[in-house]
């Protein structure tokens, strides 16, 4: 299989995973800052389910059906969640790492991407697009874990 489209697998694999996490965290929060908490996993799930949008496409369009194969999507969700088994911390924390640990690999992804020519305007676009909001959602994580 082809580095890019391996790597174009595993980002749309680790938003499908974000999203679970900052979902889970919605349902699960408790204590004094519920409520902020809530709303913020809530807001954040909603935020990566959009990019996950965007990038399912994108890749799609770019690399082939393959991208998006339901075999190699579930293979791929679930080494993604199991690197997140051992997660320790409050909800926000945890979020907080899982947003780190994309804009890191963002940063990877674009590199693989370009290093093998496949980085196109648009590709361009969308990572710089989703890596930004990314880095919006840690923002409000780390303000929110300061605030606890």
């Amino acid at each position: 299989m082809d580095k890019c489209l391996k790597v174009a697998a595993l980002y749309v694999a680790t938003l499908k995973a974000m999203a679970l996490i900052h979902q889970h965290n919605h349902w699960t929060t408790n204590g004094e800052m519920f409520y902020s908490e809530h709303l913020l996993f809530e807001r954040l799930y909603n935020s990566v389910l959009e990019d996950l949008d965007l990038a399912a496409e994108k890749y799609m369009g770019l690399f082939g059906d393959e991208v998006l194969a339901y075999t190699l999507q579930t293979q791929l969700l679930s080494k993604v969640l199991s690197n997140y088994n051992k997660l320790e911390g409050s909800p926000v924390e945890m979020s907080l790492a899982v947003e780190k640990d994309f804009i890191k690999f963002s940063n990877d992804a674009y590199k693989c991407f370009e290093e093998q020519g496949e980085l196109s305007l648009g590709l361009d676009d969308m990572i710089m697009s989703i890596a930004s909001n990314r880095e919006e959602a840690a923002y409000l994580l780390q303000q929110s874990a300061n605030k606890g």
